[in-house]
């Protein structure tokens, strides 16, 4: 199955310009429609005594909120049309009512690309962050760094491989994207080349017509997450594929692990599953 639908969550700073590129670049390739929506929760204002909440206060807020939202809205399109893609994509106001959540959102398409960098205060919540959406969406979502700034998709990727349930979950989620890569690297970090039935993945991948290699890495003194980044970068790898939070999120963020790891540091997109 090919992608069909992309959505993005377009802030108009930081990361959101790096991933309204990559999703651009993704429409292109893939010939998708795409939807960038911008999360408006609601304001914690509204929520005061009516004697402080003045009709003119709710005035006011609406004319903030609606002006938010039209210049994300004008810079999205504004791209979308630079790129010629008018014709196949819209711009989405999320308001944070049930069912309006980017996760919620994000079910009913293909891919998401969304921004690793901090959002402003305004909209910053962790219900937007993209790891949180990959937990919650159960849609692949390819994170893209800050500084993201290649003309083209680069088309050779590496997929973690653990074993583990998360990373069969992303696999299957980018099988449709592997299909259309020049070069495709299973990475093992550890002493066990191929952890977790791998020869059996390698063997369904070429019946998918995808012929992928082999790379064994040992842990280096950063970490799991490090050794996988550094060997992203021997690779030449333009996206990175793997599980999300194997682990629970909470310990992770508490104590750190690899999927923090990455996220803090990968200088490549990266597409998580969980």
């Amino acid at each position: 199955m090919a992608i069909r639908s992309i959505m993005t969550s377009y802030l108009g700073n930081g990361g959101g310009e790096g991933a309204l590129r990559m999703a651009i670049q993704m429409a292109r390739k893939y010939d998708a429609h795409v939807t960038g929506v911008v999360w408006q929760p609601p304001n914690p204002l509204r929520s005061r005594p009516g004697s402080f909440f003045t009709r003119e206060i709710d005035r006011i807020l609406d004319q903030a909120e609606t002006e938010f939202a039209r210049e994300r809205r004008d810079a999205f399109m504004a791209s979308i049309a630079d790129a010629g893609l008018q014709d196949r994509a819209e711009f989405v106001v999320l308001n944070g009512t049930k069912g309006s959540s980017i996760a919620e959102a994000a079910r009913g398409h293909d891919a998401i690309v969304m921004g690793s960098g901090p959002g402003e205060s305004r909209i910053g919540s962790f219900a937007t962050r993209p790891d949180v959406v990959a937990l919650r969406s159960g849609r692949p979502v390819v994170i893209v760094p800050p500084d993201y700034a290649a003309p083209a998709i680069v088309e050779t990727a590496v997929v973690a491989w653990d074993g583990k349930r998360a990373s069969v979950r992303a696999l299957a989620d980018a099988m449709h994207i592997l299909g259309t890569k020049e070069k495709v690297t299973m990475l093992s970090i550890g002493a066990d080349p191929v952890p977790g039935h791998g020869q059996d993945v390698l063997r369904l991948l070429s019946l998918h017509g995808v012929e992928a290699d082999l790379a064994v890495r040992a842990p280096g003194p950063g970490g799991i997450g490090r050794t996988i980044l550094q060997a992203c970068r021997e690779l030449g790898a333009g996206l990175l594929i793997m599980g999300a939070y194997e682990h629970s999120k909470f310990s992770e963020d508490l104590l750190g692990g690899v999927t923090r790891d990455i996220l803090e540091h990968a200088e490549l997109p990266v597409l998580m599953s969980h």
